[in-house]
């Protein structure tokens, strides 16, 4: 009896090392991780295609569909064109499409939860005649086109934008500024970084209610080509302190001047993507 149990032990012994071996996996120390593989191979893992973006190009001709808008009287002529968002700004008289401090402008939006993507394709500022061609920049103006992160509450205070344009002196650059309660901090990329003063725009926005900021210069194929994302000024944060985000915002289009130098001149976008 016990001559027998020995046999069967031995037996259900080989059949449980035979069978397992080839389903193990190999076990990797901390510092073999995939992320740090990636890492060291100049990789960024997310720029791995997310599946589950919606998205807006914008077809046809006729006001944007399904978006909440704020301010809708600073900024008039906003619209689809031709498979476009296009913003004509022709007057700003007292700086009423600006968005600075307590100024507000006018914010064409989705509502999302956090966390989420955001992406604004090929997002910029063009002439009245092609929004594909750059305004020429003469002397110190501000003209941007680009995104918008609001607090739920549309008429408080406190937003992040990224957008693109003319700085001042600082020509074909991307702005980022944070505004809190009123107060806004803001800072640049430097000048000539989008030689034809667009970009595209990817906002990520976190599980912790904050956000991290990308951008590249425009691809064009992203269906098929991937894509290139820098973080915003190395670091993806903007300027200043943070808004104090609650579960939900609004993320969506702004297009807006500083003064009169540069008007009139449009803001144009090719699609928006979304994902949460």
């Amino acid at each position: 009896m016990k001559k027998i149990s020995y046999s069967v032990f031995l037996v259900l012994l080989f059949l449980l090392f035979g069978c397992s071996s080839d389903s193990l996996e190999p076990i990797l120390n901390d510092g073999d991780s995939d992320e740090q593989s990636q890492d060291e191979t100049g990789s960024d893992s997310d720029d791995t295609p997310n599946d589950s973006f919606v998205t807006d190009s914008f077809d046809g001709t006729g006001p944007l569909v399904d978006f909440v808008v704020n301010n809708e009287a600073a900024l008039p002529e906003v619209a689809r064109e031709n498979g476009r968002y296009r913003a004509e700004l022709t007057d700003n008289t007292n700086d009423k499409t600006l968005h600075f401090n307590d100024d507000q402008g006018r914010l064409d939006a989705k509502l999302v939860s956090f966390p989420f993507e955001f992406i604004a394709r090929n997002i910029g500022i063009g002439t009245l005649n092609d929004s594909q061609v750059a305004p020429t920049p003469e002397n110190s103006l501000y003209i941007f086109a680009g995104v918008q992160i609001h607090v739920e509450t549309l008429n408080s205070f406190n937003s992040a934008h990224v957008v693109v344009g003319h700085r001042g002196n600082t020509y074909f650059t991307i702005e980022g500024k944070n505004t809190v309660d009123g107060n806004s901090s803001v800072n640049d990329i430097g000048a000539n970084i989008v030689p034809d003063g667009r970009a595209d725009i990817r906002i990520v926005g976190n599980q912790d209610r904050t956000i991290t900021v990308h951008w590249q210069i425009p691809n064009l194929d992203y269906d098929t080509t991937a894509d290139d994302w820098k973080l915003y000024n190395v670091t993806g944060n903007l300027p200043g302190n943070a808004p104090a985000f609650d579960s939900n915002v609004y993320v969506g289009l702004i297009t807006y001047a500083f003064g009169s130098n540069g008007v009139p001149f449009v803001g144009t976008c090719d699609a928006i993507q979304t994902a949460d």
